[in-house]
């Protein structure tokens, strides 16, 4: 990204929350150059037929677009503070 350096990795697979809501896909984006507001990526699994659900593609070379529309909702990169969560 422009001005600091970025990394990307996978935080959870599809796991269910405390409420029984189903949450999909995470990934984690942190700045390496220094310790600062991470970012968590939510990508929805699809529900297909019979209840099941699809795991999500991640499209690599779309992760930069992702992260500047977190940004543009409201993801601060230099702020601290608890994660901030970005539904895709």
């Amino acid at each position: 990204m422009e001005g600091f350096p970025l990394r990307w990795s996978l935080r959870s697979e599809q796991i269910w929350d405390p409420h029984g809501d189903h949450l999909g896909l995470r990934l984690s984006v942190e700045r390496t150059d220094e310790a600062h507001r991470e970012l968590i990526l939510e990508f929805p699994f699809k529900e297909m037929p019979g209840g099941k659900t699809e795991r999500p593609d991640v499209d690599r070379e779309g992760l930069a677009d992702i992260i500047r529309r977190a940004i543009d909702a409201g993801w601060k990169p230099k702020s601290r503070g608890r994660p901030f969560t970005f539904q895709v």
